[in-house]
């Protein structure tokens, strides 16, 4: 039967996923976490002397992340959807087109609002217009970093979207249940920003926001079609 989009809905399916499969998501959230930490002690040891090697190793580390990331939502999808098939490691690696369109995607976000944050420093004189545009521009593009860029990340994966048809996609979906997604996204930032003071606080916040998030996509997918919520449908 048809399912609107419900935020009690997402949390207490996310909540039932992570519940029954605590032991993969740990694990995969412990070793991620162990590269990262290891990349950026790498970095910071031995390729943090010249502005080239600072350059290609932030280069590799978003290479690296962008890979845990996406590994992990392609494994939130296939636990989403064990129950009608097996899957093993090679399902949830990420391909080249994904990394490419996630990065890009990451990187075009962040490069337009440097360009535009100091195009307004340099043509526009000191005072309120300036000032308030700034402000609207850097928060627009890091709202849109943090609300819709997550959708997009699911299109590029689920749906193998590239990154700028990823983007339209994520406006036509949240479309319709922006509120809703609102109050979902304001939770999440809340529970961030509670774990975000201890390890074990971020280890356990940082994989349950992402399985929210991609539970999130599922649900506003089946709230555009007439079709069957089978994980809601398991408690």
């Amino acid at each position: 039967m048809y399912h609107p989009f419900s935020v009690s809905d997402t949390i207490k399916t996310s909540w039932y996923l992570l519940r029954k499969n605590f032991a993969v998501v740990s694990i995969y959230s412990l070793i991620g976490f162990i590269i990262i930490i290891a990349s950026v002690s790498l970095i910071f040891v031995f390729f943090r002397h010249d502005i080239l090697s600072m350059s290609v190793s932030g280069i590799v580390f978003l290479l690296i992340l962008s890979f845990i990331i996406l590994g992990f939502i392609k494994l939130i999808f296939q636990l989403i959807d064990k129950e009608y098939y097996d899957f093993d490691f090679g399902d949830i690696v990420p391909n080249t087109k994904m990394i490419y369109s996630y990065l890009l995607l990451f990187l075009l976000i962040y490069t337009t609002s440097f360009f535009l944050e100091h195009a307004f420093e340099n043509k526009l004189e000191d005072g309120w217009v300036k000032y308030i545009l700034g402000i609207f521009v850097g928060g627009f593009l890091q709202f849109f970093l943090i609300f819709y860029f997550p959708i997009c990340a699911c299109f590029i994966v689920d749906d193998a979207s590239g990154p700028f048809e990823s983007v339209m996609q994520s406006f036509k979906l949240i479309k319709g249940n922006f509120l809703r997604y609102l109050l979902l996204f304001v939770i999440i930032e809340a529970m961030v920003f509670v774990g975000v003071f201890t390890i074990v606080g971020m280890l356990f916040v940082v994989p349950f926001t992402y399985i929210i998030l991609v539970v999130a996509y599922r649900k506003l997918v089946y709230s555009h079609q007439d079709v069957d919520d089978d994980l809601a449908e398991t408690k």
